[in-house]
């Protein structure tokens, strides 16, 4: 006992007659308190120079749909019996063409769109309705020509679907050996849709819109498509996916009442081996793709698919992939946020090009759960340019926003984004409020090309860009108010 007791005076002894070398220390300290008083100098200096945004995602990469027959009224859009007899004039089969479309072999309407726009371009700075008709007639010749060289001229009517398709669960490991890959699954269509096609007149983006949100789409990762779905759409939906509405909700609501909280055996009754999966405490997740309700809920993505064509487009070109990869669906889901859902950490849905589309069937407010993105961090992850190149388009778009971006939508609005940008879910705040989404994913790849080490270190590099947003949004004056 004596010799514990000694042992322990003489550590406090020792510890009181210790000194401190400040200087030393101070002289240590010294590169790191420059480095971050310069850094912090040249982000006061850029918010001066470059204002963010307040409101980055409506102000920047905010696109309004409208009616197919509206747009087309309107001299926007092609109506969809123009387009057929259009394409009847420069010899194209109609039905093969869709049976294309349908089946993801290649940009059919997106190549529509674009001759589109570019006529509405001629229009507007030559005018003439006579050149403007030839023009046409050239453009959709030219496509057909190629569409028929690329063999969507004949596309069989029969569908072969993906020998992948004919994986299941591995009862080894308990994993589903399909998720995320190609398992046949046919899309809506927009531009070439018949008189049997669901939705009958899609909301979609006029022809230079289309442009437009392509190009901030590559910009900055995400897109926000007001109106994307009908009234009468979101509303069979929210009816065929059993959403269950109180009386009171229902007499004091406007626009569609909010859901309390959201019954699963409602569609078990439908599809008895339906099960949710829990990603993190709060949210389910319902895999609808290849199941009985996947033709109830696809016909939500009619309106975007060209959109999604462009990008993905676009993305395989810069990725290098091969011209042969064609894109496939992946995942539809039905995302159900129960109330006081927990943050997700920050993640990426894939390191490989693709695309997700998030439509919600419910009002997605800021403490409902919305989606939060690090604009420009897509860049991270491409490797099509140097890396000098690939840091200043993340800072263009990251310094653009003031603060982190929020999700905030109505029902109907859909979220289109990259499928490497860094985001994850917020957390539900509403403990009588449930947030009810579809989601759509588009791949070349199978998802989420990273492991548990790499998907930590995604987490660790969000939240610290997220902190250096926090950082540049406390940081005095140059902030651009919303008009």
């Amino acid at each position: 006992m004596q010799g514990v007791f000694y042992e322990f005076r003489s550590t406090v002894h020792g510890w009181r007659k210790a000194r401190t070398d400040w200087r030393r220390l101070g002289l240590q300290a010294l590169p790191v308190v420059a480095t971050a008083a310069a850094g912090t100098a040249a982000l006061y200096a850029r918010k001066q120079a470059y204002p963010p945004d307040a409101e980055f995602l409506t102000r920047r990469a905010c696109f309004e749909c409208a009616p197919a027959s509206t747009l087309a009224g309107r001299g926007l859009l092609p109506s969809a019996a123009a387009v057929e007899r259009a394409l009847e004039e420069a010899g194209a089969n109609i039905a093969s063409l869709r049976r294309a479309a349908q089946r993801l072999r290649g940009p059919i309407e997106r190549d529509l769109l674009e001759a589109e726009a570019s006529l509405v371009e001629e229009k507007a700075t030559a005018g003439g309705g006579a050149d403007v008709d030839r023009r046409r007639k050239q453009l959709y010749q030219g496509l057909v020509d190629s569409w028929r060289e690329a063999g969507f001229l004949s596309e069989p009517e029969a569908y072969q679907k993906p020998r992948s398709a004919l994986g299941g669960l591995d009862y080894i490991t308990q994993t589903d050996e399909s998720y995320g890959r190609d398992v046949g699954c046919e899309v809506p269509l927009c531009l070439l849709r018949g008189k049997v096609d669901v939705p009958a007149d899609p909301n979609s983006l006029a022809a230079v819109d289309h442009v437009a949100a392509a190009s901030a789409l590559e910009e900055h990762g995400v897109v926000l498509l007001r109106s994307l779905l009908r009234d009468v759409d979101i509303q069979a939906l929210r009816d065929r996916l059993k959403l269950q509405i109180s009386a009171l909700d229902r007499r004091k609501a406007k626009g569609f009442p909010p859901v309390r909280e959201y019954d699963e055996t409602l569609l078990q009754e439908d599809d008895p081996d339906l099960e949710s999966v829990l990603s993190t405490p709060g949210r389910r997740h319902f895999y609808l793709r290849g199941r009985t309700l996947e033709d109830v809920v696809k016909g939500a993505q009619a309106g975007a698919l060209p959109l999604v064509w462009e990008h993905l487009s676009r993305a395989a070109r810069a990725a290098g992939l091969p011209a042969g990869q064609r894109p496939y669906v992946s995942e539809v889901q039905l995302l159900v946020t129960d109330p006081c859902a927990v943050d997700q950490f920050w993640h990426v849905d894939n390191t490989a090009p693709g695309l997700t589309l998030f439509v919600p069937i419910t009002e997605v407010p800021e403490d409902l759960g919305p989606t939060l993105f690090l604009p420009g961090t897509h860049h991270i992850l491409a490797n099509s340019s140097g890396g000098r190149s690939r840091f200043g388009a993340l800072a263009s778009s990251f310094f653009a926003s003031e603060g982190v971006v929020v999700g905030s939508m109505g029902a109907g609005d859909a979220l289109l984004y990259d499928s490497r940008i860094v985001h994850r879910g917020a957390a539900n705040r509403k403990y009588d409020r449930t947030r009810v989404a579809l989601v759509f994913r588009y791949d070349f790849e199978r998802p989420p090309g990273v492991g548990v080490l790499g998907t930590q270190l995604v987490s660790w590099t969000g939240n610290i860009l997220a902190q250096l947003q926090r950082l540049y949004t406390a940081l005095p004056g140059g902030t651009r108010a919303t008009p």
